[in-house]
């Protein structure tokens, strides 16, 4: 069974599968004495409208950090 999942711009409206939008995941790295550090934060994918190229969450970004108050 194949499920397809219907994403919506909120800038312009478009909808479409999941797989007609990009996709970007921010990473920072930390090196600490010639090594990489695991980073703390926790970040959400950035879904990028193919019509208008904007970016938008699915999910909201500080969700982890107010759960955490």
């Amino acid at each position: 069974m194949v499920l397809l999942v219907k994403i919506k711009c909120p800038y312009c409206g478009f909808e479409g599968e999941a797989s007609e939008f990009l996709y970007m995941y921010e990473v920072t790295l930390y090196v600490v004495n010639s090594r990489v550090e695991r980073e703390e934060r926790e970040r959400p994918l950035l879904v990028i409208c193919p019509k208008c190229r904007e970016g938008f969450f699915l999910d909201n970004p500080y969700k982890c950090f107010y759960s955490k108050l």
